[in-house]
């Protein structure tokens, strides 16, 4: 705690000086981030050592690729603005509004904004930092507006967050007219609903009003598909004798109430599963859907709930399932050898230097490049014994069927003879990846090829 004077307040340059301290711990960490991207080409590219430091970090591979990307414009484009947040004049939010409005010029171009900016920072906001840095971008290169704001659009995007008490938010970056007219056509949706007596505020119809235009009925049509999206729920709580929190996959817990308004209503674009209320093994996965797929490839999914790289949440629905010992080296398409991963993250297992290992109960062990060992369970854990392996065999049987008996004894056996002789064990060899050792979730011949 800071020290009181004499008037009996706080001593303001206590706190101040502590977040001159914060800033300078940041201008260090983007020296050693810069030391990283001058190492080679394979920094520079990011993946690779970007999914390691995310591992290390316990961060999301997003946030490393941009802290990467700033380090680089920091440490070779912009030394000004990298001195004043060594001296502790800015942080690092506002170093990046600098770093944003010049990745798109060239060196020598952002080596002058950085000339003309370098005096006019000091005691600014984030907000003004931003203004200023524009202007000069402007100044420096007034021809090139039309280039930048070209390639501004080709970055277009939409993205959700999700947020506490079943809520998320979704944004969306828009050329300035589209997103101009997208808005005002939802405030004059919203102004009509309110013109005819409907009781909820302008934010609320507004909000409701892109929902609808966005999923509406749209997937009751005939040849329209819809999203898929599951939901987690135990028994009883489905059947209203508990009001459990429920699983909303990607996002996280939401009230028993929400989840029994999406299991119940008949239009709904989400797949209910329900769920044993002592071990969360899936009972019962929703089949009312656009396309069915394999049983096998629905366990996992349901099991796993998002990819299983550490601190990705890319939800079941949009991941591929890999098997952990290659299909190539007869490792057996059934849940105990498949686990969900994203698109980016299965590049990422065959990367070479990664090695994967999985145990019957789930639990994946990831093995990095430089040696760190990371362990993680699945989000649902089946319980041991034959009853689990029973219902597990029953729902993940696939192709294969269920397993039982001496005649899985000698299979299992000879696979694992023959997973040794491929010297891979029950991880990956760190080979490229085949088009046959994963299958693609949307693809309606999962984990058989």
């Amino acid at each position: 705690m800071g020290n009181a004077n004499e008037g009996g307040y706080m001593d303001l340059d206590v706190v101040v000086r502590a977040r001159r301290r914060i800033a300078q711990a940041q201008a260090d960490y983007v020296r050693e981030l810069g030391a990283l991207v001058a190492d080679g080409p394979d920094v520079a590219g990011g993946e690779p050592v970007a999914a390691e430091l995310a591992v290390a970090l316990a961060e999301s591979e997003h946030v490393i690729r941009r802290e990467f990307a700033r380090a680089k414009q920091l440490t070779t484009r912009l030394p000004r603005t990298l001195r004043a947040l060594a001296d502790g004049d800015i942080d690092l939010p506002k170093a990046a509004k600098v770093v944003d409005q010049t990745d798109m010029l060239s060196g020598d171009q952002a080596d002058r904004v950085d000339e003309m900016v370098a005096g006019k920072l000091v005691g600014r906001d984030a907000g003004s930092i931003r203004r200023i840095a524009y202007r000069a971008v402007h100044k420096v290169d007034p021809d090139g507006a039309a280039l930048r704001a070209a390639q501004r659009r080709e970055r277009r995007k939409v993205a959700i967050v999700h947020r506490e008490d079943a809520m998320a938010s979704i944004s969306a970056t828009l050329p300035a007219e589209a997103a101009s007219a997208t808005y005002a056509t939802l405030d004059r949706m919203a102004r009509s609903a309110r013109n005819r007596g409907d009781a909820r505020t302008m934010d609320q119809l507004r909000a409701d009003k892109l929902a609808e235009c966005v999923v509406g009925r749209a997937g009751d049509r005939p040849g329209t598909a819809r999203a898929e999206i599951y939901v987690h729920v135990d028994l009883p709580t489905l059947m209203g004798l508990a009001d459990n929190p429920a699983h909303l996959a990607g996002h996280g817990p939401i009230p028993a109430t929400v989840a029994r308004r999406i299991a119940e209503d008949p239009t709904s674009t989400w797949r209910r599963v329900v769920t044993d209320p002592l071990n969360g093994a899936p009972l019962e996965v929703g089949r009312k859907r656009y396309r069915p797929t394999k049983a096998v490839a629905d366990y996992v999914k349901v099991r796993d709930k998002e990819c299983r790289f550490p601190g990705c949440h890319r939800p079941a629905a949009y991941v591929d399932l890999d098997h952990v010992t290659p299909h190539g080296c007869d490792g057996p398409t059934c849940a105990a050898n498949l686990i969900g991963l994203c698109r980016h993250h299965h590049v990422v297992k065959h990367t070479a230097g990664w090695h994967f290992e999985v145990e019957p109960d789930g639990t994946l062990h990831i093995t990095t490049p430089r040696g760190a060992r990371h362990s993680s369970r699945p989000p649902v854990e089946l319980c041991d014994g034959a009853a689990a392996g029973d219902r597990a065999g029953a729902k993940a049987g696939g192709e294969n069927g269920p397993n039982s008996g001496p005649t899985r004894g000698r299979r299992s056996r000879k696979r694992r003879r023959r997973a040794n002789r491929c010297g891979s064990g029950n991880g990956s060899s760190g080979a490229p990846a085949s088009s046959g050792d994963h299958a693609s979730a949307q693809d309606s011949r999962v984990g058989t090829r």
